[in-house]
């Protein structure tokens, strides 16, 4: 993190995130509104007044940010899962473009004035004023703070999406703390009329778990994909490629979703399960020479490779970590990333996945509905809610999941491409990361295979997500 300069502290530090969390979320604010690194490290803030945390951004000068700080009373009825959501305005009347609404949403607020006007109001030429315990808010979406609390979960053992105050509160659609950033940059620019915002564009990462690659051949898998996609000609690749030693069908899906992305100038990122055989897992051998052949022919056209924890490590360390060093060392090299199976996750994951020095996680989507899951679509180092610190790894919140729209959604592959066309434009305007998760196994159907190649089309003029710099 870059260091900031805290003036002072108090007393009051017991009450609410701890000064340490609401220097996290004063950082966090500040990437989202387009401060650089180097204005960043000029701000001071202050613990000393009881009521707010006064942020001082212009050496030299009184111009400071105000934001309230959280009663004891509040705080304590957070920590048991009692909160409320406001509303506010954006600062001025004017909306830029690819702002979407004309209200901001904050959970986990201490006020139960549902309207509380504009989010940042200019009380002089030195002072900006937050209406509302932002800093709480930001750093308790960031740490899925609600995920530790007592909570229902389904079949799987996972938080859905229809337990969070996102889902409740009609905006898990929106990235609301990257929408805090631009809203504070808005009342930047009152307050500082010399800056400028860092320029803001959208970058993509495709992503691929293998749950499946056909190797070992199973009879009954193959009748089953015949089934569900009526195709008769992957059950015949799949009988012959034993005996020929060619391509499964599942290796040939693998290369073309990779070449789909070489194609349009984006990175494609395949994350490898080592797992034995279970009820959720088909057990696949990562050192097979077959598999081993297809991982350096990928590789020699630059995608990337991660690892896909099993369905087995959730809440299982050991495994966990048994699975990690094995594709670490197949896959060689330190910095590795990757995503749990099933979008088995908690908060504790984080935890689990920074102790064994892993890179990036990119887990933190809900497997029952798209959408952003901790508010964001910006990568961010996650703060660790039952250790108070934060994490060395980076956090890359997945926005989408094919299997979640065709799945658990259950949409047409045109209602599905629209809601995926409407949260690019949402990532686009925060200058986020679109963050896809596509198996190999979609492809095999042709009304998914096109929704994804038009999506791509969509996508080609974006950026690339260049992680490795954020680890720096």
């Amino acid at each position: 993190m870059v260091s900031l300069t805290v003036i002072s502290r108090t007393q009051q530090e017991s009450v609410g995130p701890s000064p340490d969390a609401a220097l996290y979320a004063v950082q966090e604010l500040a990437r989202r509104a387009g401060v650089s690194r180097e204005v960043f490290r000029t701000w001071r803030v202050d613990f000393a007044d009881r009521d707010f945390v006064n942020v001082l951004v212009q050496p030299g000068t009184r111009k400071r940010i105000r934001f309230p700080r959280i009663g004891a009373g509040m705080w304590n009825q957070i920590q048991r899962g009692v909160f409320h959501t406001a509303t506010a305005s954006w600062p001025s009347h004017q909306r830029r473009t690819g702002e979407f609404t004309a209200d901001l949403r904050i959970p986990f607020c201490s006020s139960s004035h549902f309207d509380l006007g504009p989010l940042f109001v200019s009380d002089s030429r030195d002072s900006l004023t937050c209406a509302v315990d932002l800093l709480a808010s930001t750093v308790l979406t960031l740490a899925r703070f609600e995920e530790t609390l007592p909570s229902p979960k389904d079949v799987h053992g996972r938080f859905p999406a229809s337990a969070s105050v996102a889902w409740r509160g009609g905006f898990l659609h929106r990235p609301i703390v990257d929408e805090y950033g631009l809203a504070l940059e808005r009342g930047l620019e009152l307050l500082l009329p010399g800056w400028r915002p860092l320029q803001r564009r959208l970058c993509v990462k495709v992503s691929h778990d293998v749950d499946e690659i056909g190797i070992p051949f199973s009879l009954r898998g193959a009748l089953a994909k015949t089934v569900r996609n009526g195709r008769p000609i992957l059950t015949l690749r799949d009988l012959l490629a034993p005996l020929l030693r060619g391509d499964t069908t599942h290796q040939v899906l693998l290369k073309r979703l990779a070449q789909h992305s070489l194609e349009r100038g984006l990175d494609s990122a395949i994350y490898w399960k080592s797992s034995r055989f279970g009820p959720y897992d088909t057990g696949y051998d990562v050192d097979d020479p077959r598999i081993r052949k297809l991982i350096d022919l990928l590789r020699a056209e630059n995608v990337e490779m991660g690892i896909h924890p099993s369905y087995a490590t959730f809440h299982s360390p050991k495994l966990f970590r048994s699975e990690v060093e094995k594709l670490s060392a197949l896959l060689g090299g330190r910095d590795l990333g990757g995503r749990q199976d099933y979008l088995r996750w908690s908060p504790e994951s984080w935890v689990e996945w920074d102790a064994v020095g892993l890179a990036y996680d990119s887990s933190v989507g809900f497997a029952d509905h798209i959408g952003f899951r901790a508010g964001t679509c910006i990568p961010y180092r996650p703060w660790l809610w039952s250790q108070q610190r934060r994490a060395d790894l980076v956090e890359i919140p997945l926005v989408a999941m094919d299997s979640t729209l065709f799945g658990y959604m259950n949409l047409s592959a045109e209602q599905a491409l629209a809601l995926l066309l409407d949260l690019c434009d949402r990532c686009r305007a925060a200058g986020g990361v679109f963050t896809l998760a596509w198996h190999n196994t979609s492809l095999a159907n042709s009304s998914h295979a096109a929704i994804y190649r038009v999506l791509l089309d969509q996508l080609a003029s974006s950026g690339r997500y260049d992680w490795k710099s954020d680890l720096v």
